[in-house]
């Protein structure tokens, strides 16, 4: 489903945000929420697919927190090009709730 599609009001820890990637990345990059940690910056995305897997993209602000918990969606449709990945258009990225193990 599209992300935009989504008809939660907040993501999670091990959501996955799939795009068209542009170079540095392959032809289609996932990116996954992970809890940073780090009291200033609760949430962030990082790499999961291809040669840059592991890598941390972003640091999430916390004006990005829902009030029950997780990243606002409204926010990320808003912000998705100021904070994520600007080669991709929000309405191009399609949200997977997670990864099944194999």
């Amino acid at each position: 489903m599209r992300l935009v599609d989504f008809e939660g009001s907040a993501f999670f820890r091990g959501n996955v945000f799939r795009v068209r990637g542009s170079y540095p990345y392959e032809d289609r990059v996932d990116f996954m929420i992970f809890e940073t940690q780090v009291e200033l910056s609760r949430y962030g995305l990082i790499v999961t697919s291809g040669y840059k897997a592991g890598l941390v993209v972003v640091h999430l602000p916390d004006e990005c927190l829902c009030l029950n918990g997780g990243v606002d969606k409204e926010w990320l449709v808003s912000n998705w090009a100021n904070w994520v990945y600007p080669d991709c258009d929000v309405s191009e990225v399609f949200f997977l709730e997670g990864y099944v193990a194999v």
